[in-house]
């Protein structure tokens, strides 16, 4: 594979790593279907053809003899050209860029998961990478790595800690094992981890954690929003999310992001505290929405040649230019990874709001570098250049 190529595998890798984990039984059911999926990504990759909707999207956008298609917007979308040069994105927006160490000093590579507040980056280690060892707290300006919790190593049938969140002084967390899934905290200060509470799911996992006024609000895959008091307790279900799917608290929906033969993740919402709800809008026809967000979705003109944000009312429809990829999560919709020079190894951010192409500077680093993908919540972008890692705060972007 061409580097371009082995670095979008890399990053649907490591979109995987962050999806909730099955368990062993249902592991065994999926397998016949999971190496027909990996054959299939591998035929799509060898185009620099992607489109993934599991927990976010990927997308590549490029024509089937592999040249780059004209842009030419959607019906009722104006079309997205690019005639700038790119600049090396730390002297684009200084304000928003960090460099961090690659591995802690023992080793296990640091795989940063959240930005809590304002410079402070929670991180899991490990030196596998789905099986997190230790969490950390890094400050990105002052470059301290301070050791939060050992997380528990998985236990036979038993899958790794996963869908981790923060709130109320702690980090929690979720393993599954055949029958039930597990919940855990650490508080952020430092502190040994403690189970709080468990929930009978008959080989179910977790699909989405959130933490929020002292109760772990989690949605399991079939279907269901649930929560248990931070310091434990009994879990009970949440109002109003029952068959539903958490995103960011306190919206919820459905289709889930594992579910996406039932249409695009996330078109209908519900506010979990105020039962508000939001219905995207249907797709004109011929077009096809891929995944939603709080505010936008991402959607396929027909034939799914080019690809266009839009709000979730249907309005606002704008071109993400041919050839770029479209980064998780789906509300994610103004920041978008391109190959600066056709299959080239060195990638850059485009801002979709001002127009503006930063160059990511991965091809300094082009014997190992990843596709930079960002955090749940869309307000982190990171990826790795030979021994950096690169942490992009995207809310610090005017």
């Amino acid at each position: 594979m061409t580097g371009i190529e082995e670095r979008l595998s890399r990053t649907l890798e490591r979109a995987a790593e962050r999806a909730p984990r099955l368990a062993p039984s249902a592991g065994e059911r999926l397998e016949t279907g999971y190496r027909r999926r990996r054959h299939r990504s591998r035929a799509l990759l060898a185009a620099a053809t992607v489109t993934v909707v599991a927990g976010g999207v990927v997308v590549g956008l490029r024509g089937v003899d592999g040249r780059a298609l004209p842009a030419a917007g959607p019906s009722g979308a104006p079309s997205a050209r690019i005639g700038v040069t790119a600049e090396p994105v730390e002297k684009m927006w200084p304000q928003a860029v960090w460099r961090m160490p690659v591995r802690d000093s023992g080793g296990r590579e640091l795989r940063p998961v959240t930005l809590i507040g304002d410079g402070t980056l929670l991180v899991k280690a490990g030196r596998k990478a789905e099986e997190p060892e230790v969490l950390y707290l890094y400050d990105l300006a002052g470059g301290h790595l301070r050791k939060i919790t050992d997380v528990r190593r998985p236990g036979k049938g038993t899958v790794s800690a996963a869908n981790f969140g923060v709130g109320e002084g702690v980090v929690a967390w979720s393993t599954s094992a055949s029958t039930s899934v597990r919940l855990w905290t650490a508080p952020l200060n430092g502190g040994e981890a403690r189970q709080v509470a468990e929930h009978e799911t008959a080989g179910d996992g977790v699909d989405g954690l959130a933490v929020a006024k002292g109760t772990i609000v989690f949605s399991v895959r079939k279907g269901g929003v649930f929560g248990v008091p931070v310091n434990g307790g009994r879990v009970t279900p949440v109002g109003r999310g029952a068959g539903l799917h958490l995103l960011s608290w306190p919206w919820a929906g459905s289709p889930g992001s594992w579910s996406p033969r039932d249409g695009a993740p996330f078109t209908h919402l519900v506010n979990l505290e105020t039962g508000q709800t939001s219905d995207a809008a249907p797709a004109r026809r011929g077009e096809r929405l891929l995944a939603c967000g709080v505010r936008s979705c991402v959607a396929t003109t027909p034939g799914g040649t080019r690809a266009f944000t839009l709000l979730r009312d249907g309005s606002r429809r704008q071109e993400v230019p041919t050839g770029f990829q479209v980064p998780e999560p789906p509300g994610q919709s103004r920041f978008h990874v391109r190959a600066l020079r056709g299959d080239a190894p060195d990638l850059g951010l485009y801002d979709l709001r001002t127009g503006r192409l930063a160059d990511l500077g991965t091809a300094d680093g082009a014997t190992w570098a990843e596709v930079p993908v960002t955090d749940r919540a869309g307000r982190m972008m990171t990826y790795v250049i030979a021994k950096d890692r690169y942490v992009i705060d995207l809310s610090r972007i005017p």
